[in-house]
């Protein structure tokens, strides 16, 4: 008897793994996640970023560098490889057969899995110079090691996140103009925003300390909607860093220092809230999704 396969069909939006935090998604959600990513691109048009793709893993020594192994090690989901020869490898297969342990021969691999889109972008920035502000646009496919089933606290999701490069006082400028930018967008899809002050993965070494820096200077706000009954998480956060990462990698703007600012869009939890709130029926979902009309325009 062949047991047909277990996969979300076009009327499903989620589909449970069996893991925590783990799920694979339907047509609907993913239509939904297309059209999130569609109405983000146009409201960040005004600000002409340059898009950048990136890979799901990242080295181990940049995040270590970062100080976000230090910080988040309950998070951080490492990669193991094998590292044996074809001999070794007949030997252990047939140990396999004998109910031995396939990971006997695997040891951790140069990269983890990516927390973060952004953290891929700064490497790339060593040394630069800057004539002018620049913003990167970039969406990856994320990992956190979280231990639970809660709706939205995904082990792996999708971030799309906009990262600017400008001076001190323009880029703190920027965050705050995507703060109401974001929450206005939030609120044409007809969700409700509290917009709140929260600290995140940025900073490692100084983690606590520079947590509540984060709070007192109010460099991180998260936009927070309600995803399920009784569930409210953030989905979207902007943030400042400072010369946190500049400092680090050495970028500058050419007339004098360079901060930098992100905004990051949780695309699962974005779409988690919209069908929330109208249901996976798609002629129930805001215009803004469905029927765009125009772009917006910069804040």
């Amino acid at each position: 008897m062949t047991r047909a396969a277990t996969v979300p069909s076009n009327g499903t939006v989620l589909a449970d793994t069996g893991l925590p935090g783990l799920v694979t998604s339907g047509a609907i959600f993913e239509t939904l996640i297309d059209a999130l990513q569609a109405s983000i691109a146009r409201l960040a048009a005004g600000d002409a970023p340059t898009r950048i793709g990136v890979p799901p893993v990242i080295s181990r020594e940049l995040l270590q560098r970062l100080g976000y192994v230090e910080t988040f090690p309950h998070l951080l989901g490492t990669v193991h490889t094998y590292e044996g020869d074809d001999q070794e490898w007949r030997e252990l297969a047939a140990a396999l057969r004998n109910g031995e342990p396939w990971t006997r021969r695997h040891e951790l691999s140069d990269v983890a899995l990516l927390p973060a889109a952004c953290y891929h972008l700064y490497p790339q920035l060593t040394k630069a110079e800057f004539t002018e502000p620049a913003v990167f646009d970039l969406t990856g496919h994320c990992y956190r090691h979280e231990r639970t089933s809660e709706p939205g606290r995904m082990r792996s999701f999708r971030m799309h996140e906009l990262i600017r490069v400008d001076k001190p006082e323009s880029v703190l400028c920027w965050r705050d103009a995507w703060i109401e930018r974001a929450a206005e967008w939030l609120r044409t899809l007809g969700l409700v925003v509290n917009v709140v002050p929260a600290n995140d993965p940025f900073f490692g070494a100084a983690g606590r300390m520079m947590g509540t820096m984060q709070r007192e200077e109010q460099l991180k706000w998260e936009l927070v909607v309600e995803v399920a009954d009784g569930l409210s998480q953030a989905v979207v956060s902007c943030n400042c860093h400072k010369d946190h990462f500049s400092a680090e990698f050495e970028f500058r703007m050419a007339d004098g220092e360079a901060h930098t600012s992100c905004v990051a869009f949780g695309l699962e939890r974005i779409a988690l809230a919209v069908l929330h709130k109208h249901g996976a029926d798609s002629r129930h979902w805001p215009a803004e999704l469905t029927h765009p009309v125009v772009a917006h325009p910069a804040g």
